[in-house]
């Protein structure tokens, strides 16, 4: 009341609630070839007590060893006004062990097929075998026996670390 000294008009008008603006940042993940991908995590700043965000955090597609982005995704509250900042998925090399098949020759006759021995422990996504051709570094043709060596075994199977344990070829006398 104002008393009777007054007339009051009263003109009503809205309150608009505008959206806070916030930081979201996403945590740097990494993970092992051919394992499942971490949990996408985040951090937010300034969200209002007994808040939180819904939805989920995305990346970019990808299974090969590299770095992929991760992305806001469906992370989202309608009270606030987000700014992300993203961060990396890392797939790092899986670790595995391979060894040359042993294998002989007579003096004369043309090198066997070098191969690994099989099956190969640890290969992902359905793999049987790996890419590339095993080789020889001394190309002697006398009787004795000669390191078979990795050849392109490692540089075409980059989503692998492999260590490589060596076998021989071995020249017979004819």
């Amino acid at each position: 009341t104002a008393g009777s000294n007054y007339t009051i008009s009263y003109v009503s008008a809205n309150l608009t609630i505008k959206a806070k603006s916030i930081t979201v940042t996403a945590a740097a993940k990494s993970k092992t070839y051919g394992s499942n991908d971490p949990e996408l995590t985040y951090s937010a700043s300034e969200l209002e007590s007994g808040d939180s965000l819904t939805g989920v955090l995305d990346r970019a597609a990808g299974d090969s060893v590299g770095t992929y982005a991760i992305g806001q995704g469906t992370l989202d509250n309608s009270n606030y006004d987000i700014t992300f900042n993203s961060a990396n998925l890392t797939i790092n090399k899986k670790s595995i062990t391979v060894t040359a098949a042993a294998v002989s020759k007579t003096y004369g006759q043309t090198d066997p097929g070098f191969s690994l021995v099989t099956p190969i422990s640890g290969l992902e996504f359905g793999e049987t075998s790996l890419s590339g051709v095993l080789s020889r570094t001394n190309t002697s043709e006398n009787v004795g026996s000669y390191a078979i060596s990795e050849g392109t075994i490692k540089s075409a199977n980059p989503n692998y670390d492999i260590t490589f344990n060596s076998a021989n070829l071995t020249i017979n006398k004819k």
